[in-house]
């Protein structure tokens, strides 16, 4: 494992000055936070739309990937991200959702990772987190800010509705090189094949189920099976030994989930069958957290290695 701290650097806006239009412009503009007019963020949306009808609800990639958990639309740290672990159209990268709310520039966050998704569909994938569902984001912070940049009550309505569109298409897990299972939240009491995934029919706009648990699900020691979150209120917590028996019978090695800071921006649980992993510092008022990446690769022997990659420390600038 390495952990360690990165210093600020200002990030290269030349490395994405692409010279034809469209969708590379608005990644050029965005690096250095430049607030796009209404039909440019519906542009960006309708052709996220078509990216995310086209995926699966399964996605499946392969190594290397450096997967990131949440952002929580601090920016800075999605650039440090990038400074860290390589530019994402020569690195594969895969987020797992919660990419707005309570932070400041949960905007600039989803519309970047939106424009590299479209313009990299074999490098950068987005699950879709808890934060990424209406009922939450209405309350957490993203709803105020587009309405705090757009004032026009109609045309700010009518983004709102727009991104969550969009959010109801995203795909809900992933499958790296056949063995990690990577979701937002956890495993579900309903989730006995992998099919059971690519069997959920989208759009989602009101989660239940199996769909809920992949957003909201926690691990908690001490559990056994699963039980009822009574915390969230919502979902369910589960044990080291459904982690067990889930990994033997979904027959993979390995679970990634994001969902919950952790102080070092990473944890494991059951041994090292389970990684949470948590992608924006600074995150909690009363655990000042470092953020980190899980680096995935594989050896000549094909096994699965990786290590978590701190990327910011705990007082670096999250803004």
């Amino acid at each position: 494992m390495y952990r360690g701290s990165l210093q600020e650097h200002s990030f290269p806006s030349c490395a994405f000055a692409w010279t034809i239009t469209g969708v590379p412009y608005y990644v050029y503009i965005l690096i250095d936070i430049v607030i796009f007019s209404v039909y440019e963020i519906h542009l960006i949306l309708e052709r996220a739309m078509e990216a995310m009808k086209n995926s699966p609800v399964l996605l499946e990639l392969r190594c290397p990937v450096n997967i990131c958990g949440d952002i929580h639309g601090q920016y800075g740290d999605l650039m440090r991200i990038f400074n860290a672990c390589g530019l994402p159209f020569k690195h594969r990268y895969l987020f797992l959702g919660d990419y707005v709310d309570r932070g400041r520039h949960s905007l600039e966050v989803i519309l970047l990772l939106l424009s590299l998704r479209i313009q990299f569909p074999r490098k950068v994938y987005l699950l879709r987190g808890n934060h990424e569902l209406s009922n939450i984001n209405r309350v957490y912070g993203f709803n105020a800010e587009i309405r705090q940049r757009y004032r026009n009550v109609l045309e700010s309505k009518a983004l709102y509705d727009h991104f969550n569109e969009v959010f109801a298409q995203m795909p809900l897990a992933a499958l790296v090189s056949g063995r990690i299972l990577c979701m937002h939240g956890g495993l579900s009491p309903n989730l006995n094949s992998l099919d059971d995934i690519r069997k959920l029919q989208r759009p989602l706009r009101i989660v239940r189920g199996l769909a809920q648990d992949l957003l909201w699900a926690d691990p908690e020691t001490g559990t056994k099976g699963f039980q009822q979150n009574k915390i969230r209120a919502v979902s369910h917590i589960f044990g080291e030994d459904m982690v067990r028996d889930k990994c033997k019978q979904l027959n993979i090695d390995l679970i990634i989930r994001a969902h919950q800071v952790v102080e070092f921006g990473y944890a494991f649980f059951c041994g090292r069958s389970l990684i949470t992993v948590f992608s924006a510092a600074r995150y909690h008022e009363e655990l000042v957290n470092y953020a980190a990446v899980v680096k995935m690769t594989f050896s000549e022997f094909h096994s699965v290695f990786f290590n978590a990659k701190v990327i910011c420390g705990k007082f670096g600038n999250g803004a």
